[in-house]
C-alpha cells in the first residue's frame, strides 16, 4: 500500500466523470449527518495552511495517480482553468494558496478557497479516534468501498494520512484523487470553528 502524509486543500468540487479533472459542482451532505453515534472528534471547527501546485504533484506522483489524474492536482492553482497538459504540471502555477477546510458537530465537511468562497461541501463520519470517512463524496465517485482518510493533532495542527486501499482503480481512484486534492500537504493549523 501506498502511504502519504496528506493535509486539507480540495480543487474545486467533486466530480464522477473519470475525465480526472476537478468537476464544477459541489456536493453537500445532508445537514442532519453526524460524524459518529454519540462520537466527538478534534477535528471539529476549521482548519487553515498555504498549499503549493509542487506539493500537491508530489502527493499524486507518489499515490500512482499524477498522470491519469493530472487536473485534479492542478485544481486550485490555474484560476478555474486547464494547468498545462505536457511537461511540468506546475509551470505557471499560482500559489502557494490558502485554502481552509471545515468539520462541523453535526457531520458537515466542507472547504473554502484563498478568497473565501466554499468549494467543496458533504459530510463525514468518525470510524475511530484516528480515521474519518466521507460518504457523500465516495457515492458521487460511484465508490462502494469506504473512503477514509486517517489524522493526527497535535495542539493545534492536524496532519492527514490518506493511504490508497490496495488495486484502486477505476472509481476507487477517482475518489482518492478527491481525497488527494483534499488532504495532500500540510501541516494545518486550526482556525475559528464555523
Amino acid at each position: 500500500m501506498v502511504t502519504l502524509l496528506m493535509c486539507v486543500s480540495v480543487a474545486a468540487g467533486c466530480s464522477a466523470d473519470g475525465s480526472g479533472s476537478p468537476p464544477d459542482v459541489t456536493t453537500t451532505g445532508p445537514a442532519s449527518t453526524s460524524p459518529a453515534d454519540g462520537a466527538t472528534t478534534g477535528l471539529v471547527g476549521s482548519w487553515h495552511r498555504a498549499q503549493s501546485c509542487a506539493e500537491m504533484l508530489a502527493a499524486f506522483e507518489a499515490a500512482g495517480l499524477a498522470g491519469s489524474h493530472r487536473g485534479w492536482l492542478q485544481g486550485n492553482f490555474y484560476g478555474g482553468e486547464a494547468g498545462p497538459a505536457a511537461g511540468d504540471p506546475c509551470e505557471g502555477a499560482a500559489g502557494p494558496l490558502e485554502h481552509d477546510h471545515f468539520f462541523t458537530d453535526g457531520g458537515e465537511f466542507g472547504s473554502h478557497d484563498e478568497i473565501g468562497e466554499e468549494v467543496d461541501g458533504g459530510d463525514f463520519e468518525v470510524v475511530d479516534d484516528d480515521t474519518v470517512s466521507f460518504p457523500s463524496h465516495a457515492t458521487e465517485f460511484g465508490y462502494d468501498g469506504e473512503l477514509v482518510v486517517d489524522y493526527s493533532i497535535a495542539d493545534d495542527v492536524v496532519m492527514f494520512d490518506v493511504t490508497l486501499p490496495e488495486g484502486c482503480a477505476d472509481e476507487c481512484a477517482d475518489a482518492y484523487a478527491w481525497a488527494l486534492s483534499a488532504f495532500a500537504s500540510g501541516p494545518w493549523d486550526r482556525g475559528d470553528v464555523p
